[in-house]
């Protein structure tokens, strides 16, 4: 199943508007579907799309493709009222959070995940499986 992401849209007064939808592409291009692609203008082609850049499930940047080529020009961040306001680098590097079992005490079981919270490839805690 793909992961669903959630977003919101607002215009600055009173509550965003909010949603849930599979995501459907791949933006960051590891082979993760980690953004929901949207068709603003009924067209048939992909405007827009919700990224979730750190797969938490919640779309953090806004990604705008602005002359149909298939890859955003532009990338924005919520400012906090779900207006995507915050310019963001298109080209920012996304670092996921990964995660590893491991068998701590050599029982055969995993008994330990290791979590590397900002992507760089070293383990940032640890919390046990479960």
């Amino acid at each position: 199943m793909d992961p669903v992401i959630d977003y919101g849209f607002g215009t600055g007064d009173g509550d965003p508007s909010s949603w849930r939808s599979p995501a459907d592409l791949d933006l960051s291009g590891d082979g993760v579907l980690d953004a929901v692609s949207l068709d603003f203008d009924g067209d048939g082609l992909v405007d827009d799309a919700m990224w979730d850049t750190d797969s938490d499930g919640v779309a953090d940047r806004a990604a705008l493709d602005l002359d149909d080529d298939g890859r955003p020009e532009a990338v924005f961040a919520d400012g906090g009222r779900g207006l995507w306001e915050r310019p963001m680098p298109p080209d920012e590097p996304v670092r996921r959070q990964r995660e590893s079992a491991l068998d701590s005490d050599g029982d055969g079981r995993d008994d330990t995940v290791l979590v590397d919270a900002d992507g760089d490839g070293y383990a940032d805690s640890y919390r046990p499986v479960g």
